[in-house]
């Protein structure tokens, strides 16, 4: 648990976990952990955080062989995050606690009792301080144990192993061996997913024969010394033992925090065959203190030697893949090589330690003014270094004679480099440069053509001797948008082309003049809109003279509407001059049959009424001629109203704007009304004995229905050349009231009449 910079309450929060690679699978390594975070007194739940796994590394053993044989693989499970705390939560002055519990530990522990059916589980447990202490912030890191090598104990051997922790802040260390947490898990619920707070977590059953005193049996057993942290033991007993080491933090002799972690250790027996050490050897000599400076090339050996394995060390710590018998040292420390047999099981040595004091190197560094650097071009290397800097300069390993100063100049391609002395460093500088002199790219420009006519295309070909190169053209100073080698000009005057070449460095070309020949001016005299197809052939006439007429209808020098049809059509004239340059000029001729119109061609009304006789055109109308005028509102407009007394066939006239007619012909249908009787007696007197309608006659298709007072249909008949004699069902239809319904059936206009008819005996 590790404050993160000044702001309260913000910490990295990580949990490790060491898997047996022999015993585990995915599907009991989580994925994620959920820490909860309780107050100490009186416990109450405070917070939780969940951290993912992040990360996975297989632990690296000093004696390769041995882990091999023993079958010893472990890999390190690293959850963390960065979370941040509500720190007003935080101010109990008993402190707070985390905890995570998990089932199962290795089965095959020996100072363990596993015969547990729930299996032997875990805790993992930390102590903090409140986060606020007398109205202020409290800022504190947990003790931080390192990331262990992979360790095991050779039975009979005395053997040491830093458990030790570093402290963020500065705080006293005190270490001891205490016992592991069982806790509440078991096989059945190896997660926890209790919330409640617990007084206490129990410990785990040691077996029968171990205890705290007694953890890893040996002469003497395992002991930790309090104040350094490292653990001491010369086993007399194989086996893969469990114990717990306790760091607690003091602050000014006050506890305000404490950290447990778990380690297993194996005890094997690695037989006597004890290698000799290995010597480690620094630039071909024997040594065990080095100072040097960075930029000197640091190499440690030993012996190459195939039945040797070796693993390199740094400040203790295994170097992970650090395995060949040579280390390139890159970092200041003191460095150790453990040897051991590398395909028996023995025991392993260690090398004399070498302390490596790497001094920085005097900085200098090496900028150049501009890039990129053409034929022509005079670069600038710049060295930069303190006032009391000596420079001494070469080019590709040769030594610059003279040049003594932070700077220099050059028109050459090379490897540059600068070496720098002063009075007031112990390790000189170096740094180099390349610098790459282009060569400039060569451009021509040729033409299809120098003189063209006018409305012809000049091709421009831009020739480089550098592929991949960019094109910038322009003609007459102005810049065009091709950007190809090759462009087609359609304009007179001065060309020219820029090329880019990859490498950045541009040439420009030479310029080249295009001009066009002189043409003479051509005239072609317009022609007036023609009405209809039937119309005169029509001269054509253009300047100067002796060219030729072509388009729709043209025949020699004339126009003919016949073939050429109604529509627009375009006329062209051609000349060529005594340079060979083809000068046209057009003109367009409307061949037109007049508007189209369109209307209803027939309508219908009762004698007394009036209709529209609405009409339209495809085009606009210049002007309308009605007749006859009888009759008509207007005789100018396109619709208008008419009240004929007899039926009368009226004729449109229609003109377009270019002065073509057309005509369009409607007839207006004037019919009498009816008369229809409102009684008669059918009673055989000789007199009014059906039911006569005069006029009717006159709608061949009409139809008649008669219904009675109820609704019924008593008569009906389509066409009216019979009259209804006043029976229904071959008897005398009763006196009374009938309602009849009469539809005219006229195709030009419709109607229909209701009323009520009476039948009197």
């Amino acid at each position: 648990m590790r404050a993160i910079g000044t702001t309260p309450g913000l910490f990295r929060l990580q949990l490790n976990q060491y898997w047996d690679a022999t015993k585990t699978s995915t599907a009991n390594q989580d994925r994620s952990v959920r820490l909860l975070i309780y107050r100490k007194q009186n416990p109450i739940l405070v917070d939780s955080v969940t951290l993912l796994l992040r990360e996975t590394l297989p632990l690296t053993f000093d004696n390769a062989a041995c882990a091999k044989l023993r079958q010893l693989s472990f890999v390190q499970a690293l959850y963390y995050d960065t979370h941040q705390f509500d720190s007003r939560q935080f101010t109990d002055p008993g402190g707070y606690y985390i905890v995570w519990e998990r089932c199962c530990r290795n089965s095959a522990l020996t100072n363990v009792d596993a015969a547990a059916t729930a299996g032997v589980a875990m805790t993992f447990y930390l102590e903090f301080p409140p986060m606020i202490k007398n109205g202020t912030n409290f800022k504190n890191s947990a003790p931080d144990f390192r990331l262990p090598n992979g360790s095991y104990i050779c039975i009979d051997k005395p053997f040491t192993f830093n458990a030790d922790a570093t402290d963020a802040d500065g705080d006293q260390l005190r270490y001891s061996l205490v016992t592991p947490l069982n806790g509440y898990t078991s096989r059945s619920n190896p997660v926890s997913t209790n919330l409640a707070p617990q007084t206490n977590y129990p410990a785990v059953m040691w077996a029968p024969g171990y205890s705290l005193t007694n953890i890893i049996p040996g002469n003497p057993a395992l002991t930790i010394n309090q104040g350094t942290g490292q653990l001491s033991v010369r086993a007399s007993q194989e086996g893969l033992f469990l114990f717990t080491v306790q760091c607690e933090e003091f602050r000014n002799g006050v506890r305000i925090g404490v950290v447990r972690r778990d380690f297993q250790l194996p005890v094997v027996d690695c037989s006597k065959n004890t290698p000799p050490p290995a010597v480690v050897v620094a630039n071909g000599k024997v040594a065990t203190e080095l100072t040097l400076c960075k930029s000197q090339p640091l190499i440690l050996s030993v012996e190459k030697n195939s039945i040797w394995a070796y693993q390199w060390q740094k400040d203790g710590t295994n170097l992970r893949g650090s395995t060949a018998d040579t280390l390139q040292v890159s970092e200041s420390g003191v460095y150790t090589v453990i040897k051991s047999q590398a395909s028996v099981c023995a025991n392993d040595t260690i090398s004399q330690a070498i302390k490596v004091t790497l001094l920085e190197t005097r900085s200098v560094s090496l900028s150049l003014t501009a890039k990129p650097y053409c034929t022509g071009d005079t670069v600038t290397i710049q060295a930069e270094g303190t006032p009391d800097t000596q420079f001494r300069w070469r080019r590709n390993g040769t030594e610059l004679v003279g040049e003594r100063w932070s700077s220099i100049r050059t028109t050459q391609s090379g490897s540059y480099s600068v070496f720098i002395t002063s009075a007031s460093s112990v390790c000189n500088g170096q740094d180099s440069v390349n610098v790459v002199i282009n060569t400039l790219p060569a451009v021509r420009l040729n033409a299809s053509a120098l003189v063209f006519c006018p409305g012809a295309t000049v091709q421009l070909i831009a020739n480089s001797n550098q592929s991949g190169s960019r094109y910038v053209w322009q003609t007459n100073n102005a810049r065009l948008t091709d950007t190809t080698s090759r462009i087609d000009a359609k304009q007179a005057g001065t060309y020219q082309v820029t090329v880019a070449a990859p490498s950045g460095c541009t040439a420009i070309s030479d310029k080249l003049t295009l001009t066009q020949y002189s043409t003479p001016a051509v005239q072609l005299d317009s022609i007036a809109p023609v009405c209809g197809t039937g119309g005169p052939i029509v001269p054509l006439s253009g300047q100067p003279a002796g060219g030729t007429f072509s388009g729709d209808g043209v025949q020699g020098n004339q126009f003919n509407p016949v073939t050429a049809g109604v529509g627009q059509h375009k006329l062209i004239y051609t000349i060529i001059s005594d340079k060979g340059c083809q000068v046209t000029q057009s003109r367009s001729v409307t061949v037109s049959s007049g508007p189209t119109i369109t209307g209803q061609t027939t309508y219908g009304i009762m004698k007394g009424n009036s209709v529209q006789l609405i009409t339209q055109t495809n085009e606009p109308v210049r002007q309308y001629f009605w007749e006859p005028p009888a009759s008509l509102s207007q005789t100018n407009v396109a619709s208008p109203v008419a009240t004929p007394t007899v039926t009368t066939s009226y004729q449109l006239t229609a003109v377009g704007q270019i002065g073509c007619p057309s005509t369009f012909t409607t007839v207006v249908e004037v019919t009498e009304p009816l008369y229809i009787p409102s009684a008669f007696s059918p009673n055989a007197d000789g007199v009014n004995d059906s039911w006569v309608i005069p006029n009717i006659s006159a709608f061949p298709k009409c139809e008649v229905s008669i219904f009675n007072r109820w609704g019924e249909l008593v008569f009906y008949s389509r066409g009216y050349s019979q009259p209804w004699d006043g029976t229904y069902q071959q008897t005398f239809a009763p006196m009374g009231s009938y309602t009849y319904q009469i539809q005219t059936g006229a195709v030009a206009q419709p109607f229909t009449y209701r009323g009520q008819l009476s039948v009197i005996r």
